[in-house]
């Protein structure tokens, strides 16, 4: 081969390599642009752009603020969920009681008025008194304790000491101070309309009951979204909802994915890949102590728990996709206690412990009968008619509790009138209730559940439950930095209340998440799927296919 077809060889293999590497650099870039479509069910929109309870407590409204406004800092992704900093770049404490907080000098509002810690210092002082939807346990500060050091440096003195990974104030939106000052006597009569905050997205249109239309915010100080664009839309039921996901009207549902009725439906459809999560929420039997009952006596609690087939609750009601609970604190996280009692189904242990209490059956008519008042051992459990799950899972559970001699009735309230009722056991109006919550895994604030009254728990408690040992272990918990003392104390806590028994755990349903890859990649899952009040991540991460 002569010297000129040696050189032209060369050259096309430089060509191709080249074009192969740039295609390769190419390949790995992620686009911008495009627009990813929620769907919400209706009943759990926000009717307003008012930081009020609206934004804590419904589907739409805690994953609508973390896109709009910055934190402090934020849980991070699956699997290690590790505080990750937002606005705050670093803080120390020496007590865990006083906090210094540094924030970031290069953040700024959608306005262009830079993030000082004026806006963190007035947020905290403001927000916080106006609503306590915002006021976590460990975020509440001692009066006139909070000082601007600098214009980047904020100090704060919180009422009790906070210990563990996680920082005190999460969960806080930060507002722009230099809008928000005329209303700070009455932060909630401000309408909010342009709703001005510096986190990655940009309020574009609001229409109450119909739609919210974000932009990226395109001067953000971080990594911006790879998204132009974020819709959230109502949808009057879930046949509804999922009918526009099948028609590539929405991309992804926004809070607690799909029913498991469904799954196998979305598995066949095109374009739709189906997430499976662990879940974030747990379901327990809250148990009123406080209702002269023989609820009371811990052999008849152990005795409904050993009465309760957990497998075919999930079988039935789930469709196998969830698993049983024990505790407050998940099973996959370090924090949770291996040893606790399971009260696994044992119609025949139920029926001897009762036995053994004296709890029998005097007039032969199938249900046991108190042996201190001779009534039947009969009880009303509450469920809200929203939670249809739940309604289906106190029917099985009416039905398995009959075989040990224990008759239930089965109270269907409106959510609020059950809110009303459970959260005020001292009124005496239930005795035995569905609970819910979503602990996530900075879960210190979930034990509020079961700190006694006299120690402060009022507000949080539904069982009534009293144990001074539980409330100063929860102290010594709540203030201990070093980690590992701080799993001795949860575990020791998770063990009084498996074995006192105010609440019994039922089982922590799975999270299935159809969403479409037609167009859009990228989605971010962890505990509790795509999307909830602790995963922004998805709106930060997902992008157009390649």
């Amino acid at each position: 081969m002569s010297k000129r077809k040696n050189l032209i060889a060369l050259m096309g293999t430089v060509i191709l390599l080249l074009s192969l590497f740039v295609s390769m650099v190419f390949a790995k870039e992620i686009p911008y642009g495009g627009r990813l479509s929620v769907g919400f069910p209706a009943g759990e929109s926000i009717e307003t752009l008012i930081p009020d309870e609206g934004w804590q407590y419904t589907e739409m409204g805690c994953v609508f603020w973390p896109l709009i406004y910055d934190q402090l800092w934020i849980v991070g992704p699956a699997p290690d969920y590790e505080a990750q900093p937002m606005l705050a770049t670093n803080w120390e404490t020496k007590d865990n009681k006083t906090w210094r907080v540094h924030i970031r000098k290069d953040a700024t509002f959608h306005d262009g008025v830079p993030v000082t810690a004026e806006d963190v210092a007035f947020t905290m002082e403001y927000l916080i008194n106006a609503d306590p939807a915002w006021a976590q346990s460990h975020s509440v500060t001692e009066p006139g304790s909070i000082k601007v050091i600098d214009n980047y440096t904020v100090e704060f003195t919180l009422k009790t000491a906070l210990g563990g990974k996680y920082l005190p104030f999460y969960w806080v939106p930060v507002l722009p101070k230099h809008i928000w000052e005329p209303y700070k006597d009455d932060m909630l009569s401000f309408l909010n309309e342009k709703c001005i905050g510096s986190g990655p997205f940009k309020l574009k249109e609001f229409k109450s009951g119909r739609y919210i239309w974000f932009e990226a915010n395109k001067d953000y100080w971080g990594e911006r979204p790879y998204l132009d664009e974020v819709v959230f839309k109502m949808y009057g039921s879930d046949d509804a909802l999922y009918m526009a996901l099948k028609k590539g009207e929405i991309d992804m549902i926004g809070y607690d994915g799909c029913s498991p009725l469904v799954v196998n439906d979305f598995k066949k459809a095109k374009n739709i890949r189906v997430i499976v999560s662990p879940g974030i929420g747990l379901y327990w039997l809250s148990f009123n102590l406080y209702k002269d009952t023989p609820l009371r006596d811990l052999n008849v609690r152990k005795a409904i728990m050993y009465g309760i087939n957990k497998d075919k609750i999930i079988d039935v009601v789930y469709r196998g996709y969830a698993n049983k609970a024990d505790s407050f604190i998940y099973s996959e996280l370090p924090e949770h206690n291996p040893n606790l009692p399971q009260y696994e189904y044992n119609t025949e242990k139920a029926k001897e412990t009762l036995n053994n209490a004296g709890y029998v059956d005097t007039d032969n008519d199938g249900i046991r009968n108190d042996p201190s008042t001779g009534k039947d051992l009969a009880f009303e459990l509450m469920v809200p008619s929203d939670w249809t799950s739940e309604i289906k899972t106190s029917r099985l559970i009416k039905e398995q509790l009959k075989d040990i001699g224990v008759d239930i009735i089965i109270k269907v309230l409106d959510l609020n009138t059950y809110y009303e009722y459970i959260y005020a056991p001292t009124e005496d109006k239930y005795e035995i209730g569905v609970g819910e919550e979503e602990p996530g895994p900075d879960a210190d604030w979930v034990w509020q559940f079961c700190r006694s009254y006299e120690a402060g728990g009022e507000g949080w408690n539904t069982a009534y439950y009293n144990n001074s040992k539980f409330d100063e272990t929860l102290g010594k918990m709540l203030a201990e930095k070093d980690i590992k003392k701080r799993k001795e104390y949860l575990y020791q806590m998770q063990m009084m209340i498996s074995e006192d028994l105010p609440y019994g755990f039922l089982v922590r349903p799975d999270i299935i998440d159809p969403v479409r890859v037609d167009k859009i990649e990228g989605y971010v899952a962890t505990m509790g799927g795509v999307s909830t009040w602790i995963n922004p991540w998805t709106y930060f991460k997902v992008h157009l296919k390649k």
